[in-house]
């Protein structure tokens, strides 16, 4: 938008129309007496009665007003040749903003402005705020100092506009007051704002509202601070005003505080609750078993709300649930029925049951909630005794009559210790009984895996490399486990992949072929195998290690549904070549000088296989099962140790 600011005032004068001189009586003038006439004849009528006759005057008053007009003509002949004579020099009496420019020439006049206001043009308005300052220009501004158009404007007065505005001019000049006329700015507005917003983000600060983080098991509460917005139009405004000064001016910034919507108070009961759940560690015990949750641990459950303006910190029922549910799987029994076998197609028990302790997971987590919030960090942990269902009145019972699926791995080359580690875990499996419409979790079954459960270490994959683990190895018996329930059908409800591809996994996984896309691992409380027996009777599992043929097979007996299992796949796509260079990673537990290669290089891949299975004659959808393998480099380990 442009606007034209200019201080010289417009006047506007009255119009006059023509004016009317009122003409005198016609008079008959006489210069001598009229001659004598004969009398009249006698008559009867009366005689006619002349009007007498009054001499003639001077017309005085035409007079007085040929002298006046001849006085005005004199008064303004002067300047009126004067402007004749010097066109190109201001008229006398003319001055700019109070400075006499009388019979100056354009450069002249255009060389005054300039001198006179030099420091404005260079500093037209000094910007402050908060002891920082900001010195635009004319041209910053978008402001035109038009001394050109203020110079053309003091030589025409008196010689440009109507005649009766340029009489009114002339007559001023003869008087003491004269002309003075301002100068002339010309402003865009708009340009002004952009100016502004540009210093935005020097000036602006936006608002912080109070906030509440957990990190590591500590709170760490973040005051609020207040925010400050700058003020354009109202700035600007005082900009213009600054201009119309035609000096140097200091014009402060305005600006106005964002308040932010939470302030310290509104978390203030969230920080005192959030210090409350983290002030010690959470013991839970179970006779004489132990576990203990760091304050990190307690920190994953908590959650942080804020309603109506205020902040809440609660616990979160469902990380809870979760947390108990892992929980359990260390508290749980491993299994509470007698181991049975099948055996010449009779079912037998070859190890007698046993009760069993179960965590009773709603009470344990009403428990600890409790605790958490009254600071009684030493629980008691709620269980259960469960007896065995089976007997041997009962077997018959079962529908265990015949062999459903089979799954099967190949350990041939492993070393010792995953063997041992193979034999222990395919321990666990053996015999185990599974209800009808039970969900089987690998890891409750496996229970604990250390040297009392005949475990030893080896290496295993761990997170994304691969290094000493009690019970490497174990991996190979949740697969072995995998493979039976897929080819039994059983709906699988959780299954993790390798992170890399191990190729001794390829043998046994497709009737037809070795190929990858059919492994599994697991990962005591947080990696899981799980499925649920739909066959509508009970299940035994069978697992054996043959150390022969260096085979695990796992056999699931029980009554075989209406139901055929065929695949499609493996699709294997986006491979990818294993990293060139080779990772090196530092052990302390093995001496100076020591290099020992823990991993070799893999490609990546991405591979599905669909399961298709058709039970009474109808096809159901196909399952995806699909695996990402990450390409992956040589890892080699060297020693920091002692030597």
């Amino acid at each position: 938008m442009l606007r034209r600011l200019s201080t010289m005032a417009e006047k506007y004068y009255q119009e006059y129309g023509p004016i009317r001189r009122r003409k005198g009586k016609r008079r008959l003038l006489i210069d001598e007496p009229p001659p004598e006439l004969p009398p009249d004849p006698p008559s009867l009528k009366p005689p006619r009665r002349v009007p007498p006759v009054r001499p003639r005057r001077a017309p005085v008053i035409g007079r007085v007003l040929m002298l006046a007009a001849l006085g005005v003509a004199l008064y303004f002949a002067q300047p009126f040749i004067t402007s004749v004579i010097a066109a190109d020099r201001a008229m006398p009496g003319v001055s700019i903003r109070g400075a006499p420019v009388g019979g100056m020439s354009r450069e002249e006049i255009q060389a005054l402005l300039a001198s006179q206001y030099e420091a404005f043009l260079k500093t037209p308005v000094t910007l402050v705020f908060e002891g920082r300052t900001w010195k635009p220009s004319l041209d910053d501004l978008g402001v035109q100092f038009e001394i050109e158009q203020t110079a053309a404007l003091a030589l025409g007065v008196g010689r440009t506009g109507s005649p009766l505005h340029r009489f009114e001019e002339l007559w001023k000049l003869q008087q003491h007051d004269g002309v003075d006329i301002a100068p002339r700015l010309r402003v865009d507005i708009s340009r002004i704002q952009r100016y502004l917003i540009g210093l935005a983000g020097e000036v602006e600060q936006p608002p912080r509202d109070a906030a509440l983080s957990i990190a590591a098991g500590k709170v760490l509460p973040t005051s609020a601070r207040t925010g400050r917005q700058l003020l354009v139009d109202a700035t600007a405004l005082d900009i213009l005003h600054a201009l119309q000064s035609l000096e140097p001016r200091t014009v402060p910034i305005r600006t106005r505080f964002l308040e932010p919507t939470l302030a310290d108070e509104d978390i203030a009961a969230a920080v005192a609750d959030a210090e409350l759940l983290l002030s010690r560690p959470l013991e839970l015990r179970q006779g004489e078993r132990r576990w203990t949750w760091e304050q990190e641990r307690i920190a994953e459950m908590l959650t942080i709300r804020t309603i109506d303006g205020r902040m809440f910190v609660d616990i979160d029922q469902a990380r809870l649930e979760r947390a108990v549910a892992r929980l359990a799987q260390f508290v749980d029994s491993p299994s509470v029925e007698p181991r049975v076998a099948f055996r010449n197609g009779r079912l037998q028990i070859i190890e007698p049951g046993q009760n069993g302790l179960r965590l009773k997971q709603p009470e344990a987590i009403d428990t600890i909630r409790r605790a958490l919030r009254t600071q009684e960090h030493d629980v008691e942990l709620p269980v259960e005794t469960v007896r065995p269902q089976i007997t041997s009145e009962t077997l018959p019972s079962l529908g265990i009559v015949e062999l459903v699926a089979e799954g099967k791995t190949s350990f041939a080359g492993s070393a010792e210790y995953r063997i041992t580690n193979i034999k222990a875990g395919a321990a666990r499996m053996n015999g185990v009984l599974i209800p009808p419409g039970a969900e089987f979790s690998f890891n409750t079954q496996l229970g604990a895996v250390d040297a009392e459960h005949g475990f030893v270490q080896g290496y295993a994959v761990i997170g994304n490399r691969t290094q000493l683990e009690w019970g490497g190895g174990v991996c190979q018996v949740a697969t072995t486990v995998f493979r039976a329930a897929f080819w039994a059908g059983l709906p699988i409800t959780e299954r993790h992949a390798h992170p890399f591809y191990i190729s001794w996994y390829d043998a046994f996984s497709f009737p037809d072929r070795a190929a990858p896309g059919l492994d599994a691992t697991i990962y005591t409380g947080v990696q899981d195998l799980k499925f649920i027996n739909d066959t509508g009777h009970w299940l035994l599992m069978e697992a054996v290690a043959d150390t022969d043929a260096q085979v695990l097979s796992v056999r699931l007996y029980g009554t075989r549904p209406d139901r055929r299992v065929t695949v499609v796949g493996p699709e294997i796509t986006n491979i990818v070549a294993p990293p060139a260079r080779a990772i090196y990673l530092n052990d302390p537990s093995l001496p100076v000088g020591v290099v020992r290669q823990t991993d070799r290089a893999r490609r990546g891949m991405d591979i599905k296989v669909y399961r298709v299975i058709t039970e009474g004659g109808v096809q159901r959808t196909p399952e995806l099962f699909f695996t990402r393998f990450k390409a992956w480099p040589d890892v080699f380990v060297r020693g920091t140790g002692s030597p």
